[in-house]
């Protein structure tokens, strides 16, 4: 039987659900949702804004996980849910921004709201936008505009009813080329579909009604709860039309103004998951690369080894070196390191030799470094052939990042590398030149305590090789003699 693509969540054990409940329950904390509500928004996207929530929220939470004082395994448990739920409530208050204000105003959560999650710790969408609609604290215009984006179609008409005449008037009058719901509502509630016909000749793709209009529009905007209510609205012969082309247009688009990369993933396996196994087929084949990365997305990583197995069938090797770059452009905020190993020790051979590879390696290394993470380093070097490992650390771009390293107090990442390296005495002779060479290190530098080590640790390395042969020398000679 064929492998067939997973798009659907499995069930979490106890344990996992139990710690993914206490995460929630710290991010839920009224200080806590009270310093995401005053955070500035505007320029986001930048590192220092991503440095500034760390330090302003992040900080915060970790003070409220120390005082509940837990044993150490479980709180790196913890710790490795916490910080992707930060990630996740970032990303919501950047699609609110993208969606509902404009470039310089923020989204506040009021008192009276709360952020809504699934049992698997992500925002749960839906119910926070039920929980926004709810507050009269944010203006009617807007929880308007959320229960309309979000198809909350019980609380649409009485919003509806509160709105101002004048705004009314703009919403039921004002005509767009794309069907954007909040100019749609005041007529699909109504029952006044046809008035919304003259959208199906603004686009060329023959289509016949105005709930298949919305959904190709919306899931290519990756908006997943919409498209979601109008995928179900449609007819077996309206569903067979769209849902293909519309899975090919959506992983053709490149980012998205104001929206994280990350909100592709929802959006990509709602459709995937209402897709045959043969559809599945054929955009991996199309998107290999991207498909596989949606399931990289926090909430979706208990199918990322499983689904990678099936879509490694359908990655040539030729693009191993771009899966690679858009790794490293998501480990840039977090990553799992028991994931990356256990996907890295089941990857094909030219993979592991791609990205041992010093121009794929490096940028590895440094978040390996950041995060002092000394089991990837272990697990990499022990999966590939000793020729590789010699060619890495013999690079000029790692020789030089290893003597910033070891300035900088990280001498025992560096002896991580050095170690599973596994130099011959020759080796190492000519990676101490190497290494006085590339960083123009003079006598009185190379005497600095910090960077003896390296030298200190090559010798050391050399003595016991050295002691290792005579001994298997000697041994050796006593059989013999017997």
């Amino acid at each position: 039987m064929e492998k067939q693509l997973k798009c659907v969540l499995k069930m979490l054990s106890l344990e996992e659900l139990a710690l993914r409940r206490v995460a929630i329950g710290l991010w839920s904390d009224s200080n806590i949702l009270a310093s995401i509500s005053k955070f500035r928004l505007f320029g986001f996207s930048t590192l220092e804004r991503k440095e500034d929530w760390q330090e302003i929220i992040e900080d915060k939470i970790k003070d409220k996980m120390l005082q509940l004082e837990l044993p150490a395994s479980i709180m790196k448990e913890l710790i490795d849910i916490v910080r992707p739920i930060s990630l996740d409530i970032r990303r919501w208050k950047i699609v609110y921004q993208g969606y509902f204000f404009a470039s310089n105003e923020e989204i506040g959560l009021p008192d009276s709201a709360k952020l809504c999650f699934t049992s698997a710790g992500s925002v749960d969408y839906r119910r926070t936008a039920e929980e926004l609609v709810r507050c009269k604290a944010l203006g009617v215009v807007r929880r308007y505009k959320i229960a309309c984006l979000h198809c909350l179609e019980d609380y649409i008409p009485l919003l509806w009813e509160e709105l101002p005449e004048e705004r009314r008037e703009f919403f039921c009058n004002k005509k767009f080329t794309s069907p954007y719901l909040e100019f749609c509502w005041p007529h699909i509630f109504k029952g006044e579909h046809s008035k919304l016909d003259y959208l199906l000749t603004a686009s060329n793709r023959n289509l016949t009604t105005f709930n298949q209009c919305a959904f190709e529009f919306l899931a290519e905007r990756r908006c997943k709860t919409a498209a979601e209510y109008f995928f179900q609205k449609l007819t077996h012969e309206e569903k067979g039309a769209s849902l293909m082309r519309t899975a090919h247009a959506l992983l053709a688009k490149s980012s998205m103004e104001n929206l994280p990369e990350e909100t592709l993933s929802d959006a990509l396996c709602y459709l995937l998951s209402v897709m045959t196994p043969e559809q599945q087929t054929e955009i991996v084949k199309a998107q290999p690369i991207k498909v596989l990365l949606c399931f990289l997305d926090w909430q979706w990583q208990d199918l990322f080894l499983e689904n990678a197995d099936l879509i490694w069938t359908f990655l040539p090797p030729r693009a191993y070196r771009d899966l690679l770059k858009k790794m490293i452009n998501i480990y840039s905020d977090f990553y799992f390191p028991k994931l990356f190993q256990e996907f890295f020790i089941q990857s094909p051979l030219d993979f592991k030799k791609c990205l041992i590879d010093p121009k794929s390696a490096f940028p590895f290394l440094s978040i390996f470094f950041e995060s002092e993470d000394s089991e990837s380093i272990e697990v990499i070097f022990r999966n590939v052939d000793g020729a590789d490992r010699v060619k890495l650390v013999f690079h000029p771009s790692v020789l030089k990042f290893f003597y910033e390293s070891i300035l900088i107090d990280r001498w025992h990442m560096v002896e991580v590398c050095l170690r599973e390296a596994k130099l011959s005495k020759e080796d190492g002779e000519r990676l101490k030149k190497a290494f006085l060479k590339c960083n123009g290190i003079g006598r009185i530098e190379w005497e600095n305590r910090k960077l003896k080590r390296f030298f200190d640790f090559l010798d050391e390395t050399n003595e016991s090789a050295d002691k290792e042969k005579k001994a298997q020398k000697r041994k050796l000679e006593n059989c013999c003699a017997e």
